[in-house]
């Protein structure tokens, strides 16, 4: 089964924000969608240059396991951007098989994979997706 047949069941679109964005904007838009759990970083060109998961944010919004202030943490924390925090991309195209999706979520821990036609995030690519459809293409 190819990554075309089954992505976006779950999640209907793609979360894109540029590197200059916010990590309080970064989390209104990953709140949009309670099934997310990445946002896609682009650059001006809208070509994706990274990740940012679910897991990340709630890493650096862990204040209650610093012994820093916690108002000024949470000021620190919110000061970033999604270039700060985000980690290298890695994609899939639509003509990738299912298989080597499920390879690359378990080797870089990715829930979300960004689905990339001709450069650009054409959709995402959710753990739901890849596991309903394994069990039905076996």
């Amino acid at each position: 089964m190819k990554v075309k047949d089954c992505y976006q069941q779950v999640t209907p679109h793609a979360d894109l924000v540029r590197e200059d964005t916010k990590i309080e904007d970064v989390i209104k838009v990953m709140s949009r969608n309670p099934a997310s759990r990445a946002v896609f970083v682009v650059n001006e060109k809208e070509e994706l240059v990274g990740i940012v998961s679910m897991q990340q944010l709630l890493n650096i919004m862990g204040i209650e396991y610093s012994k820093e202030d916690s108002i000024t943490l949470i000021s620190q924390v919110m000061a970033k951007t999604a270039a700060d925090i985000m980690i290298p991309p890695q994609w899939v195209s639509p003509e990738d098989d299912l298989q080597e999706a499920l390879k690359l979520a378990v080797q870089h821990s990715l829930q979300d994979i960004p689905v990339v036609s001709e450069g650009k995030v054409i959709g995402n690519l959710d753990c739901f997706e890849i596991i309903n459809n394994l069990g039905r293409s076996s």
